[in-house]
């Protein structure tokens, strides 16, 4: 598979939200509208996407779903506080298309969580980036997710972690710096292997020094690498390589940056083949250490 070497051809119009739409089973969802009958539209809606349903349709659909209490234009208008749901006629039908997240729609100070979801959450107990907690430090924790949804993160318990108020603040503070990469950042963070997600990062800002902060966030897109310099290093195994660089006066600890120096082609399976370069490089070994050993006995 070729590397993509023009990432903004891939990515969304500026003209679209980035912030991908709740799935209608969703905590995410269930926490904007609850158990009724606006999340059953928001599902019909969500599935005709390509075939979008009439008011009639609508209607039809809460009264088999015995969801008659609430009519067809009180839901749309219901989720037309969050979603932008466009009327557009085809065949001759006024019909309801859901587009995207409303322009419009109420911001929160952090992720829209059911309060089951929130308190799975803060049972940790201590904040997970400086370790204080309410009961010995007096600080608030609050939920976060640790890949923003602005670069695709999701509510799902992997991507969500209990910070402090302070944390939470220097946190958003340090993600805003990188508001300009977004596009980059999220094209990155859309692939399954984290060992991708990592090269193509670090690809698009390759005239960049790239914090491990923000290597580890983009690693973690789809599920928690707690070893993110491990995949980091397995990129050497499919014919990349990168140069570190240490700075000891930021702050109080040593942070360290990473440039990339060469790129190569995907390959059809990443694991397949940094395994096969593993069993490689141990059969070089063992063929050095054999000969030296042979060396030895004459």
């Amino acid at each position: 598979m070729a590397l993509l070497t023009d990432v903004h051809r891939r990515l969304p119009s500026d003209n679209v939200a980035y912030d991908p739409l709740p799935e209608p089973e969703s905590e995410q969802l269930a926490a904007l509208l609850g158990e009724g009958a606006a999340r059953l539209v928001y599902g019909l809606l969500c599935r005709r996407r390509r075939n979008p349903p009439t008011a009639a349709e609508i209607s039809f659909f809460l009264d088999a779903a015995a969801s008659a209490g609430m009519s067809a234009d009180r839901a749309l208008r219901s989720l037309r506080t969050h979603f932008d749901i466009a009327t557009v006629t085809r065949d001759g039908s006024e019909r309801f298309e859901l587009r995207g997240w409303s322009t419009h729609r109420p911001t929160e100070e952090g992720p829209v969580l059911s309060l089951r979801r929130r308190s799975q959450v803060l049972e940790l107990g201590f904040c997970a980036l400086c370790g204080r907690s309410p009961t010995r430090h007096g600080v608030v924790l609050e939920p976060d997710l640790r890949v923003p949804p602005e670069w695709g993160g999701t509510t799902e318990p992997e991507n969500l972690w209990p910070l402090c108020e302070e944390c939470l603040e220097g946190r958003r503070q340090y993600l805003e710096t990188y508001a300009s990469y977004s596009e980059q950042i999220r094209h990155a963070a859309g692939f399954d292997e984290p060992q991708r997600r990592i090269g193509e990062l670090l690809l698009a800002l390759r005239d960049e020094w790239v914090p491990s902060e923000l290597i580890g966030i983009v690693a973690s897109a789809k599920e928690f690498q707690g070893d993110y310099e491990r995949r980091l290093r397995d990129l050497r195994m499919l014919g990349w390589d990168y140069k570190p660089s240490k700075r000891y006066n930021e702050g109080v600890r040593v942070r360290v940056y990473y440039k990339l120096t060469r790129s190569a082609p995907w390959p059809e399976s990443i694991r397949a083949a940094i395994t096969a370069e593993e069993n490689r490089r141990k059969a070089g070994r063992r063929r050095g250490k054999d000969a030296s050993g042979s060396d030895s006995a004459q």
